[in-house]
């Protein structure tokens, strides 16, 4: 116990300097809580460090509220935010392998993800807001200002500063069109990973939904310095599952209904400091992650990205997110 907290303590410490320096995955033991959203990007209120409003400090707002929730289609937990309709969305379609995802079939996890990731959905459209501004059912925008740091500054806040969007005046600004399609997935999920689509072990060579996710072996068919590179990334196969990074959690764990969701790859809370060879995301007026605007995240590819929190302790190096599924 003692060793876990330590590790803890010292993953908390670098996520509150602002990630000056690389940690392993054996900063993740099991048992580690999955955490460090308030040094992230998705911390947006006043004391986070990357997209930012002076409207609130608060940083669980933005997706959740415990009283007047937003619950159409069954969205989860104490969901605070408007949504679109599933039918919205173009679905993937028919894989391959023969299994369909309808449009209308898109499910309650990916839409909540989809409620700032569309492009459509403002990061302020909210069902219960701070203080007195009261409740509105289905959520609305509050019409709050969003900036980001530059040069040790802030762009003066500009309302129109409050969405993934690539249309004159608001992220296309700084970044170009290329950088912001990272995080603006849009609409059309049909060129995406399929997502709300049922995980059946017979086709893709999926895996057994049983599988214990610590027991796949990442190394043996790749080169022989695959066990030791980067820290022995794949010789290991942790992932954050319900709130703390396990060692004996499942391939079930990761689905939502039996299904694949944005959730079964990301969790929106894990800052995801482990992977070695995350590149920085951070520009300033399209420049390389160099000088003026990288300094909240000290250059360092992890904090910089916040390890796209992907769950799998040591992302995605040897393709080891893909591979814990796919038995390829």
């Amino acid at each position: 116990m003692k060793k876990i907290l330590s590790a803890l303590f010292a993953i908390t410490a670098l996520a509150l300097a602002g990630g000056a320096e690389a940690i392993t995955v054996s900063d993740y033991p099991a048992g580690t809580a999955a955490n460090g959203i308030g040094g992230s990007r998705h911390n947006m209120g006043g004391l986070g460090r990357v997209i930012t409003t002076t409207a609130t400090t608060e940083i669980c707002v933005f997706c959740h509220t415990p009283h007047h929730t937003n619950t159409s289609n069954n969205l989860k937990p104490m969901w605070n935010r408007a949504t679109q309709a599933p039918a919205t969305y173009t679905a993937y379609g028919t894989t391959l392998g023969g299994t369909t995802v309808a449009s209308g079939d898109i499910g309650s996890t990916t839409l909540a993800c989809l409620s700032c990731h569309d492009g459509v959905t403002t990061f302020d459209n909210l069902v219960n807001a701070p203080g007195k501004a009261g409740v509105t059912a289905g959520g609305a925008d509050r019409g709050w200002a969003f900036a980001m740091p530059v040069a040790n500054e802030f762009i003066p806040p500009n309302a129109a500063y409050h969405k993934f969007n690539i249309a004159p005046f608001t992220c296309t600004t700084c970044h170009s069109a290329d950088q912001i399609q990272r995080l603006l997935i849009g609409t059309d999920l049909s060129n995406d990973h399929p997502v709300s689509i049922s995980y059946n072990s017979s086709v893709a060579g999926l895996r057994p939904t049983d599988t214990i996710i610590a027991s796949i072996d990442l190394t043996s068919d790749l080169a022989s310095s695959a066990g030791t590179a980067f820290g022995s990334n794949l010789a290991q196969n942790r992932w954050a599952v319900r709130g703390f990074v396990s060692n004996t959690a499942t391939i079930a764990d990761l689905l939502r209904d039996g299904k694949v969701e944005c959730s079964s790859c990301h969790d929106p809370h894990f800052r995801n400091l482990s992977w070695d060879e995350a590149e920085p995301t951070w520009t300033s007026q399209g420049a390389p992650a160099t000088g003026d605007g990288a300094t909240w995240c000290g250059n360092v590819g992890e904090a910089c990205t916040d390890g796209q929190f992907l769950r799998r302790v040591g992302g995605n190096t040897g393709s080891g997110v893909c591979r814990t599924c796919h038995n390829k």
